[in-house]
């Protein structure tokens, strides 16, 4: 069996999960962590908070707290609510402050010092309160596809937004026009390094928009970063006279370091060298808007170091919407986790949750339909499964089984098309003979139990009272 390493992008910690987190990565990673674990492999799972986000010290600031000590307790926030809804890390650490955390960002600026140079470039910064626009403060026309944008990557189109091309860009502060001034940077010249992980990334599984936007963005080895911004919220290095590394560079780092802080506390586990090396396959779930960071930017890092894990899986997802609006958080328009757990069975919302995954486009939730749903379908299809008798190979072989089966590998993984497998097997079995459904509601708790972890735990039940 082999090992795997499924990553999270990590949150913000400026407020909760709500269910378009819960659609999107964190779901979608403990599907694949569940599947592959049934198959026998070994799976570590794990996230962090991104603590030098810079949108932290605009919420801090906003609410009168100190940015550290609120980006922890709303890591312990976020924790609680993976914890509720079955989302199960192995580790989840905060960054700031974190000396795992820092040594592995020296690690990867070591694996690509050589591609590092001194530059000057063009910042915005707002000449009334003096707020640097590099993402949190300014927000513009994204130079790429003219959507609005910070200048960091566009939710949009996924692009890195160049400064100097963006348009009319804004302090979020003050609401003054921003200006651009030339300030010095740490800048990385990744590009070169492109046509090696186009190869890489040809031999690997991922979704038809990733696929065209590498093949757009892996065109261009001219391609540059800074990894440097003045006045940013990311980890002051040294090697840099303490100028911050934002955060977008830091992210492989964070998984590391994850790793590495959570096999020393878990030895029994294995060991980091093992682990964190070119055997293990790393799996990254995330929003499409951070392909450039994951796909290309920690592609590259992974190529420029040859004793850690290799370019692996990158599954994308899209936004989901609620009642056909953004999920918003500043503006109050979300299902946060902690409530909708507290109201309805937690195996209701993954399923219903996955059936609506934006893994590919846009999707939309409605409350209400999920009411109805959880009523006239979850709630008769629940008391079925907990009347199953044992599988059988004629279910086994059924169609939907063997799609829902199919959706579980890394090569072709969709928890929606799992989902949905699920829904085509219970129509099914409902329209079989009636002797022959408990064995179909048996199957379909089996293939089920990576959506639905209660059904998991009914097995384990049922073993345990087995009579001897």
């Amino acid at each position: 069996m082999s090992r795997y390493i499924v990553t999270v992008t990590p949150p913000t910690p400026n407020g909760d999960l709500h269910l378009g987190h819960l659609s999107g990565p964190f779901m979608a990673a403990d599907v694949m962590r569940r599947g592959l674990i049934a198959q026998g492999h070994e799976v570590l799972m794990v996230c962090y908070s991104d603590d030098y986000q810079s949108y932290m010290p605009r919420k801090a600031e906003a609410i009168g707290r100190d940015p550290g000590a609120y980006a922890a307790l709303m890591q312990r926030a976020i924790t609680l609510s993976a914890d509720l809804a079955g989302v199960d890390f192995d580790a989840f650490p905060i960054s700031g402050g974190n000396p795992w955390f820092a040594e592995s960002v020296n690690h990867y600026l070591d694996c690509v010092s050589s591609d590092l140079s001194r530059e000057t470039v063009q910042v915005h910064r707002c000449p009334s309160c003096e707020k640097w626009g590099h993402e949190a403060w300014g927000r513009g026309g994204c130079n790429h596809c003219g959507e609005s944008s910070d200048a960091s990557q566009c939710e949009a189109c996924a692009g890195k937004p160049d400064p100097a091309l963006m348009t009319d860009v804004t302090c979020i502060n003050c609401g003054t026009p921003m200006s651009l001034t030339a300030q010095p940077a740490e800048v990385w010249h990744l590009g070169r390094h492109f046509p090696e992980l186009a190869k890489r990334h040809a031999k690997r599984p991922m979704r038809s928009d990733l696929r065209d936007y590498l093949a757009r963005t892996l065109a261009d080895t001219g391609d540059t970063w800074p990894i440097t911004r003045p006045g940013d919220a990311g980890l002051p290095v040294a090697r840099f006279g303490n100028a911050p590394v934002h955060t977008w560079f830091m992210g492989l780092a964070g998984y590391r370091a994850a790793i590495k802080a959570h096999l020393e506390d878990a030895p029994k586990k294995g060991r980091f060298a093992d682990w964190w090396s070119p055997s293990t396959e790393l799996i990254h779930f995330l929003g499409f808007d951070c392909s450039y960071s994951h796909a290309v930017a920690y592609g590259v890092q992974q190529v420029c170091d040859p004793d850690g894990p290799q370019v692996g899986t990158f599954l994308t997802n899209r936004f989901l919407k609620l009642d056909g609006s953004d999920f918003s958080t500043s503006r109050g328009n979300a299902i946060w986790i902690k409530d909708v757990t507290g109201q309805y069975p937690l195996d209701a919302i993954r399923l219903f949750t996955a059936l609506n995954a934006p893994e590919e486009q846009v999707e939309n939730f409605s409350l209400a339909a999920f009411k109805t749903w959880v009523t006239e379908v979850y709630l008769p299809m629940n008391a079925a499964i907990q009347a199953a008798a044992a599988p059988t190979a004629t279910w086994q072989g059924h169609p939907a089984t063997r799609a829902a089966k199919a959706a579980q590998a890394p090569a072709d993984f969709s928890m929606q098309k799992q989902a949905r497998a699920i829904m085509a097997l219970y129509d099914a079995i409902t329209q079989a003979p009636k002797p022959d459904q408990p064995a179909g509601f048996a199957t379909l708790a089996e293939i089920a139990a990576p959506i639905m972890p209660g059904l998991a735990a009914l097995k384990t039940e049922r073993k345990t009272h087995e009579p001897v």
